[in-house]
């Protein structure tokens, strides 16, 4: 098997050679590529999204520091954005979504989107890495988890789905019906991986608006996908204790990103033992990184030790590694994988 196929038998819950090694391509540090069980993950665009009369400009307003605006045909809106400088890592400081007549504006932005297949980038993806990695094709976070990672912050939308409901839940529905858009794109595809970027934890998305507002999604995107033969890939990297049982209820037959403790809430073993239909393709737990050698082993062997040999398993990497470690860590983490 070469580590692509390896990686996708894994992903498929299917008989493997080895437990698969995976970083993404964007996180692997200079050296890496010579890792011999270390698969690249590469991500891809399965489409276009574009709204006529619709334009974004940026203006620095400080070091590291820029003002977005959104000029539409139904108003304007802004956002502050800042970058550090170690790792190029963005947060917003000021969000597009400030007051409740804001979601009306967003909602028409959505809704007049032409969304458009661009199978160009899956192939490009998968000529530049060849047999030695794997795309993970992305078709946009969850419509709860697009709309208070990308617009409103948090705080903003837990008012908002209070006091203006009917608001939220329009730019809510705009959103889903592009993510029903995108899954049929993704389904028609030549891409076996379908990425769904989500950022899922138990603290911002409990049970209660895991099932309200996410299960829906993943239902509707399982349909499509499932249905044409493809893997949906959810990343849910956060704490998933707390949300283990609305997890299991989903469809969803890969969770991304998977990080047990000690950054964690789930252990590897008490995810199989709750989800047995379902693979784990892992976040080897970031903070490990900066243990020394015989402990970054440890952690591997121990992590491997839950698996207990189901085939639905990959060690992966989907975090920043500090730079200061270099491949040291990746070395070590490969050496002890290639022992089983």
């Amino acid at each position: 098997m070469t580590l692509r196929d390896n990686a996708l038998a894994a992903m498929r819950g299917e008989p493997v050679e080895h437990v698969p090694f995976t970083c993404y391509r964007g996180l692997m540090p200079e050296g890496a590529e010579a890792i011999p069980n270390l698969c690249t993950v590469q991500t891809a665009s399965v489409a276009t999204l574009s709204t006529p009369g619709v334009s974004t400009s940026s203006e620095e307003i400080g070091p590291g520091r820029r003002r977005e605006r959104m000029e539409t045909p139904w108003g304007a809106l802004e956002r502050i954005r800042e970058v550090e400088v170690g790792y190029g890592s963005g947060w917003t400081r000021e969000h597009w979504i400030k007051r409740p007549e804001d979601y009306a504006i967003l909602e028409r932005v959505l809704r007049e989107a032409t969304v458009a297949p661009y199978p160009d980038g899956y192939r490009a993806a998968r000529e530049s890495i060849g047999d030695r990695g794997i795309v993970l094709v992305s078709i946009m976070r969850a419509p709860y988890q697009r709309l208070w990672i990308e617009y409103t912050g948090i705080e903003r939308l837990s008012y908002d789905l209070a006091d203006c409901p009917e608001a939220v839940e329009g730019v809510l529905d705009a959103m889903l019906e592009q993510s029903r858009q995108l899954a049929q794109i993704a389904a028609e595809s030549d891409a076996q991986l379908v990425w769904l970027p989500d950022n899922i934890t138990g603290e911002i998305a409990g049970r209660g608006i895991f099932e309200r507002l996410l299960a829906p999604y993943y239902r509707m995107v399982c349909d499509t996908l499932l249905a044409a033969g493809k893997t949906p890939c959810s990343h849910m990297d956060g704490f998933l204790g707390q949300i283990s049982g609305a997890i299991g209820a989903t469809d969803v037959p890969v969770i991304e990103a998977f990080t047990p403790p000690p950054d964690g809430n789930l252990s590897v073993a008490e995810a199989f033992a709750a989800w047995p239909e379902k693979r784990l393709s892992l976040n080897f737990p970031s903070s490990v990184h900066l243990s020394d050698r015989a402990e970054i082993q440890r952690m591997t062997r121990e992590l491997v030790a839950q698996a207990d040999g189901r085939p639905g398993f990959v060690m992966g990497i989907t975090e920043n590694i500090p730079a200061s470690v270099g491949t040291s860590s990746l070395e070590a983490i490969s050496e002890a994988l290639a022992e089983g």
